[in-house]
C-alpha cells in the first residue's frame, strides 16, 4: 500500500516521554485461539468473540487516539505486543513498564495448555535479552491477526480516552503500562503482575 499524509499528522513509533500512558485498544490472544481452533480445541464462543473484534476497523480508534494527543502509535500484528512495545521503546529511547494485559475469552487457558501459534516461539526468541519469557505473560508474545492499536499518550488523557474507546465499541481497551524513564531503551515488568487469566472479554 502506498499513500500520502501531511507530515504533521503522522504518528510514529518515536515520541514517547516519561509519564506517558500506554494504551491497548483490543485484548490479546488471536494467535492461540486460531491455532487451537485448527485443532478443534477452542470453544465456538471464544472464536466468535475474537472474530467479531477482528472484523472491526481500527480507523475510529486511531482517530480517537490521535485526537487525545497520542505521541506514538502502531498496530499489533504477528510480532506480538512485546515486539511492538520494544520497537516503540527503541525509537523513543525510553523505558516502558508493562502491567497486566487484557485477554480474549479462552486465550489464557489455551496458552496455559501449551496451544500456541507456530509464530509464538519466534516472537519469544526475538525478545531474548529484553524480556525473560519464563517471567513474562505469554500473551505478550502471541502473534495477532487483525489486532488492535497500542499507543502512548499523556497520562492525564487516560480515563477520558478509554471511556471514548469503549463508547466506540472497543470495550476491551485498557491501560497496560507507562513510560518510566528516558535515555535508555528497555522493557520492564511491573512488580506483582501475574500472567493474564481469561477475562471473558468477547467484545
Amino acid at each position: 500500500m502506498t499513500g500520502y499524509a501531511e507530515e504533521s499528522a503522522i504518528i510514529r513509533l518515536s515520541g514517547l516521554q516519561p509519564g506517558d500512558a500506554i494504551l491497548l485498544t483490543r485484548p490479546l490472544g488471536t494467535g492461540t485461539l486460531l491455532a487451537a481452533n485448527m485443532h478443534g480445541e477452542a470453544e465456538g464462543a471464544w472464536v466468535e468473540g475474537a472474530l467479531d473484534a477482528m472484523q472491526r476497523s481500527n480507523g475510529p480508534a486511531a482517530r480517537l487516539l490521535a485526537g487525545a494527543g497520542a505521541r506514538s502509535m502502531t498496530d499489533v500484528t504477528g510480532f506480538g505486543l512485546a515486539g511492538h512495545l520494544w520497537e516503540m521503546a527503541r525509537a523513543s529511547a525510553v523505558t516502558i513498564e508493562i502491567g497486566s494485559v487484557p485477554a480474549y475469552a479462552g486465550a489464557a487457558e489455551l496458552l496455559a495448555r501449551g496451544r500456541a501459534s507456530t509464530l509464538h516461539p519466534g516472537n519469544v526468541a526475538a525478545m531474548l535479552g529484553v524480556l525473560d519469557a519464563h517471567e513474562t505473560d505469554p500473551l505478550l508474545f502471541d502473534p495477532q491477526t487483525a489486532g488492535g492499536l497500542v499507543a502512548g499518550l499523556p497520562g492525564d488523557k487516560v480515563e477520558e480516552t478509554i471511556a471514548l474507546l469503549h463508547q466506540a465499541g472497543e470495550t476491551g481497551a485498557a491501560l497496560i503500562g507507562h513510560v518510566t524513564a528516558s535515555g535508555t531503551a528497555a522493557l520492564t515488568l511491573a512488580s506483582g503482575v501475574q500472567p493474564s487469566t481469561d477475562s471473558g472479554t468477547n467484545m
